[in-house]
This record gives C-alpha cells, structure tokens and sequence, in this order.
C-alpha cells in the first residue's frame, strides 16, 4: 500500500529517496561516531568504581547529545530536501498546468520549458513539436472550412437562381441547354475550389518531399489545359503553351497539376479575356523557371505585394466586378510553392502584363 501511495507521485518518489538515504547516512555517522567516543571515553579512566560511574554517565551524555544531532539534522534535511524538491518541480508543474489547458478549442503552441531539468527537456520539446503540428492542423481545417464557404456561396447562390428561372418559366431547348451550361460551368468551378482547397490542406512538406517523382512538364501542361477544355468552364483556346517535351522535374504530380490549376484559372477569371495567356518554360543557369503570363490591365504596382491574400480585392474602380481582385486562387499557389520548396514572384511591364514566375524546380 505505502509502497503503491508513493511510486504514483514523482515528488513523493524524491523526497522518500532523499530522506531514506540522509536517514541512513546520519545513522551510520551515529553508529561510527559513537563507537569511536565511546573508546576513546573507556580508555580514558581506569577501573575504579568511582571513574566507571562518572564514565557511564558520560557515556549516556555522549549517545544523547549524538543523538539528537542526528534528530535535527534528519529534521533539517526534511525541510531542506521538501523545499528543495518543491522549488525544482515548479518548472514541471508549470508545464502540467499549462498542459491541461490545451484542447481542441484553445491549442497551444508550446508549453513552458524554462528551467525545465535536461533530462525531462528533450520530452518537453518533443511534445511542443506536436502541439504547434496540431494547432497548424486545426488552423488548416479552420481555414479550409472558411475558406470552402467563401468560395462555394457564390456558384451555389448561381445554381439556385439558375434553377429557380427554369421552374418559374417556359423556356424552349435552347434556353434550357444554356441553362445547363451555366450550371455545369458553376459545379466544375466548384469542382476547382474544392479540389484546390483540398491540395492546400492536406500538404505536408515532408509527405511532399517523400512524393516527389520524375514528372514531363508539357504532358502536364497540356493535360491541364486539355482538361480545361473538356470542361467547357472556361474559354481555353487563347491559351498558348510553349514548354519543350525534354523538360522533366522531380515534383508531386497532384500538386503541381493544382498550381497550373489555379494559376490558369486566376489568369482566365480575372485577366483581359481579349489577351492570350502565355505559358513558358526557361532553364536559366539559377534554375528552371515556369512562367503565367496574361494581360492584367486593372493591376497596378502597388497591388503586387497583395497578391496572396486570401480574398484580396484590387481597389481599382473601372474594373469590371468579376475582375476585381484575385480572390483565393494566388493564395492557394503560394501556400503550395511553400510545400514544394518553389519561390513565387510577380512581375508587371509598362504594358501592364502580369507574369506569375515560380522557381526552384528540379530538373532530372
């Protein structure tokens, strides 16, 4: 029972440890030192009766000045020892505190290692490394579902009113198949968002990096635009790719078909829809390069480092609605270049088009 009561708490573990072996201790230096006065008492007086009396009684004296020296040494250690033990534990007992306060609702990004012992530090440090893996996971699912929300009100709210128009009135074949057209139009955006938001919540850069494949860079291309094509979505023709078929990179195949994604559909939304959409492919001698370039010409100077907001709206007035700003697609390819280990950069020319650089791929 004892035995159990005290192995259950490290505190009582110590302090039992300390005080049995200062217990011990005292009471070895009691039996030595005791053996030792008392030779040396014995040897001091002679047999007579009158010296053996006054020998016996100091004797006496001898063993209770030793010991209650022991008694408050042991005494004093206790108090030494519990204070001591209290003040050391504090650092973990912070840490525990701060522990019970992590949940779902309130995640915390690390727990107090200051004076923290170097054995029980390392253990501290592993756990701080999964708490902020877990409130950077909790934040993602948050902003996932925002961000999905956000985005799929506006092509929910079109379908719905799509649909009411064709309830409420008579309309001949044609009307309904352009009807269905802009349905389909809205659910392969959402397909899009959907599908975006996904690749940008479940990225890890270390899954990334253990992903990573020998990928064609123009069979992805024009897969991509292919794809776009298909879906009718939006108007793919004036996009115009020139990436040679030699060029392979180690990449994750579901990533980067999620960056010419969004980079195409950003530059097909919000770009001038009389401009072609360029896509090119350099080897400079820093690194290969894959560049989006289209005409943009509601951008300014200023609006570049507000690229990758999420939601940013460009301020500009004489722009179309549909036009006004980036929205999620730009955030989206820079959260996935920081998985990939890709650099982003924009640039705008005096002719106001817009060129959406990414670099650091490696080729094979």
């Amino acid at each position: 029972m004892f035995r159990d009561w005290v192995s259950r708490s490290l505190r009582r573990r110590l302090l039992f440890s300390l005080l049995l072996g200062v217990g011990l201790s005292l009471a070895a230096f009691q039996l030595v030192v005791d053996q030792l006065v008392d030779r040396y008492i014995v040897r001091s007086f002679d047999a007579r009766a009158g010296h053996t009396e006054e020998r016996d009684r100091l004797l006496h004296e001898v063993d209770l000045v030793l010991l209650a020296g022991v008694v408050t040494v042991l005494v004093v250690s206790a108090l030494v020892t519990v204070v001591s033990v209290r003040r050391g534990l504090q650092p973990l007992d912070a840490a525990t505190a701060a522990a019970r306060d992590v949940s779902v609702e309130r995640p915390a990004h690390s727990l107090p290692l200051t004076g923290l012992p170097a054995e029980i530090r390392p253990l501290g440090e592993r756990i701080n490394q999964l708490l902020e893996g877990l409130a950077e996971s909790l934040e993602r699912e948050r902003r996932f579902s925002t961000d999905l929300a956000h985005e799929l009100r506006t092509s929910l709210a079109e379908i719905r009113a799509l649909a009411e128009v064709s309830v409420a009135e008579r309309h001949d074949a044609q009307d309904l198949r352009r009807f269905l057209q802009q349905v389909r139009a809205a659910a392969v955006s959402m397909q899009g968002v959907i599908e975006s938001l996904l690749a940008v919540a479940r990225a890890d850069r270390t899954a990334a990096q253990n992903a990573l494949e020998p990928l064609q860079v123009a069979r992805a291309v024009y897969a991509r635009i292919e794809h776009l094509r298909d879906t009718g979505s939006v108007d793919s023709s004036r996009i115009a790719a020139r990436v040679p078929r030699e060029v392979w990179i180690h990449s994750d195949p579901r990533l980067f078909d999620a960056l010419l994604l969004n980079l195409l559909t950003n530059a097909l939304q919000h770009g001038d829809p009389r401009e072609p959409i360029e896509i090119d492919w350099f080897s400079p001698p820093d690194g290969a390069v894959l560049q989006v370039r289209n005409a943009a010409p509601h951008l300014s100077p200023q609006d570049l480092p507000h690229m990758t907001e999420r939601f940013w709206r460009s301020p500009a007035r004489e722009q179309p609605a549909e036009a006004a700003g980036l929205g999620l697609g730009l955030w989206v390819v820079a959260g996935l270049c920081r998985v990939l280990d890709l650099r982003l950069n924009f640039d705008l020319d005096p002719t106001r088009h817009l060129s959406v650089r990414l670099s650091g791929f490696r080729t094979v």
